[in-house]
């Protein structure tokens, strides 16, 4: 009775290889398939995990006299509703008619031989998530401009409860005796659409290679509020639970450009070569070299600005994500007029809502609104790559060689960036501190290498 389980898990695939021409010159490929994602983790743990949900927070702070702490021995968990020093929250909620996500996934090709073993590829992907996981707050209410404890919750009826001492608790969340119930829902999707064209050379005397140029396009809500990772088990917390569509946007780890290109080149020197193809001492020190290398040219990620200062539309959104998305203006530029490490992004473009007091209410309340930012509108500092190796093979014995080789990662010293800050109520915003790590985009870096096969 904990779940309800689904029926409509079926994973149908469907694919075709097409000579049209009867030949080997030219095939069309294609397929589609239907996947399922069973969840193991979240599904699992509301099976066992009731008691161990409630989560209990204990702020201390002072009394209204201002002196008296409101947590002191011999009641160091006070809950009375006049003092407000305790919470609780509810984490590891499952709905029972959760449905597993799926993903549809289709792709087309044509593969041309171009002859002196060449041949080109060109593609196009596709895939569609459906059912998608996402974490919710229960107890969020719609955005408003009255604040979180006197909001109209909305779908969710208002209630009340009584604490230990026997106060009583009322107020306009939809459960008021919480603070946070976490619970999953299938509310998130996900489309991406990427074109890919791919010239390559795989058994060339003296070269090989292989050389693409991918296009991409990949939009989701998946990864919650304000996407800075891949989206996990569980989906990320949602900016609002009634309008999921809110945080759709970019995907942060997609790259809309990208070429890669790998190769390998046999220096013409040595035995059975254009050039010192005779003398043995000669052939020796020039043959059998070899020069490769990786080029990788693409776009930055998408990136979302946010701020940490104030719940912008009443919503606990500090809470339960601990950020929430700032504005963005359509009419400012986006980068500073030079960009430079510590000024990256425009501050202008990014206006930021600052602390509001309404005396009439407990609350600090924000503008009733969340920020307009876009999730994924803003591009970050690209990669441009190129690592090199030089490779000399020697004969030691009939079975046994010598491989000897200079490396270079990033030979040219190009400075790749990191994404710069995104916090926008931040000193630092828009700077950037780091450089690049991954594909060998760091500072260059050489290496001399020894390799005996045997």
């Amino acid at each position: 009775a904990l779940r309800y389980t689904g029926k409509t898990d079926w994973g149908p695939r469907l694919g075709f290889a097409w000579r049209p021409y009867g030949n080997d010159k030219t095939v069309v490929r294609g397929g589609w398939g239907r996947f399922i994602e069973t969840p193991l983790g979240f599904s699992l743990v509301s099976g066992w995990a009731v008691h161990a949900s409630y989560v209990a927070t204990y702020n201390q702070g002072f009394q209204s006299d201002g002196v008296s702490p409101l947590l002191s021995f011999a009641n160091p968990f006070d809950t009375a509703a006049g003092n407000a020093a305790g919470t609780a929250g509810f984490y590891y909620a499952f709905p029972i008619h959760y449905k597993d996500p799926t993903v549809q996934q289709w792709n087309l090709t044509v593969e041309q031989d171009l002859t002196h073993n060449i041949g080109m590829r060109l593609s196009y992907t596709g895939s569609h998530g459906k059912n998608l996981e996402t974490m919710v707050d229960l107890n969020q209410v719609p955005a408003n401009s009255v604040g979180y404890s006197n909001a109209d919750p909305g779908p969710a009826a208002s209630g009340a409860c009584i604490t230990d001492d026997g106060s009583l608790i009322s107020d306009h969340r939809p459960y008021p005796c919480w603070s946070v119930i976490q619970s999953v829902e299938n509310a998130a999707e996900s489309n991406y659409s990427s074109g890919t064209v791919e010239v390559s050379r795989r058994s060339g005397k003296q070269l090989s290679f292989d050389a693409s140029y991918t296009f991409t396009r990949d939009l989701s809500n998946a990864g919650g509020a304000t996407p800075n990772a891949f989206a996990v088990a569980g989906g990320s917390y949602l900016t609002d639970r009634f309008h999921p569509g809110l945080d759709y946007g970019n995907v942060i780890y997609d790259r809309r450009h990208r070429f890669l290109a790998t190769y390998l080149y046999t220096l013409p020197f040595g035995s059975g070569q254009r050039w010192f193809s005779t003398g043995s001492a000669l052939n020796r020190l020039v043959g059998d070299w070899q020069l490769a290398g990786v080029t990788i040219l693409q776009s930055g990620p998408f990136l979302t600005p946010y701020q940490q200062s104030v719940d912008p539309a009443n919503t606990n959104i500090l809470t339960t994500v601990g950020q929430a998305r700032t504005d963005q203006l359509t009419n400012a530029p986006l980068f500073a007029a030079h960009r430079t490490t510590t000024q990256w992004l425009n501050p202008d473009a990014f206006p930021y809502q600052t602390l509001a007091l309404n005396y009439g209410t407990p609350n600090q309340v924000g503008i009733g609104r969340f920020g307009n930012a876009p999730v994924g509108g803003v591009v970050g500092p690209g990669t441009a790559n190129f690592s090199l190796s030089l490779m000399k093979s020697v004969a030691l014995h009939e079975k046994t060689r010598l491989q000897l080789s200079v490396e270079a990662a990033n030979v040219f010293n190009h400075r790749n960036y990191e994404p710069p800050n995104m916090q926008v109520d931040s000193g630092g915003f828009g700077s950037i501190i780091a450089l690049q790590t991954a594909e060998g985009a760091g500072p260059r870096s050489l290496e001399v290498a020894g390799r005996i096969s045997f």
